[in-house]
């Protein structure tokens, strides 16, 4: 797993990692901003919380996931939970949230 977050070739690399790899490097503060911008379309809902609650995701990651997010056919109710809690999200996006989510939250 370390190599993947130190190497030089850390985005093209994200493909070949686990699902389990990639929830770490969401989740760790030592994470580069560009490797929380990949993983915020990560197919796996684990991932993306992990990016949400991630206390080193900028305010313009935390709103790449919001619009993510809310694109999908099915929004996870646990991203959109840890989005709501992260105090990173614009006070505009979580009155969004709470209009079109109210029921998750």
């Amino acid at each position: 797993m370390q190599n993947y977050i130190i190497g030089r070739d850390v985005i093209m690399n994200l493909k070949n990692m686990t699902y389990n790899e990639k929830r770490e490097a969401a989740s760790r503060t030592d994470t580069p901003k560009n490797i929380l911008q990949k993983l915020v379309r990560d197919t796996h809902w684990g991932v993306r919380c992990n990016v949400a609650r991630n206390p080193n995701s900028s305010s313009k990651i935390i709103v790449m996931l919001y619009k993510y997010e809310k694109s999908l056919k099915s929004p996870n109710k646990d991203v959109i939970w840890d989005l709501y809690k992260n105090k990173n999200l614009p006070y505009i996006a979580k009155v969004i949230l709470e209009t079109l989510f109210g029921e998750m939250l």
